[in-house]
């Protein structure tokens, strides 16, 4: 998958409220995602998943 494939795919999982599901993509693809791993990973550790999406879509 490339990046952009990925991206959709957690978008995705985060639309369907997958937060878990969504956690676990990224860490299993962290190799692929380069720098987007680190910026995904901390907005969901910040643990504000109201608006969550629209803060995901600002980094890709």
């Amino acid at each position: 998958m490339n990046k952009d494939e990925l991206v959709k795919k957690i978008k995705e999982l985060l639309n369907e409220g997958n937060i878990e599901k969504a956690k676990e993509f990224i860490e299993d693809h962290k190799d692929e995602l380069g720098d987007y791993y680190d910026k995904a990973k901390v907005l969901l550790k910040s643990g504000k998943f109201d608006g969550l999406m629209d803060q995901f879509k600002k980094f890709f």
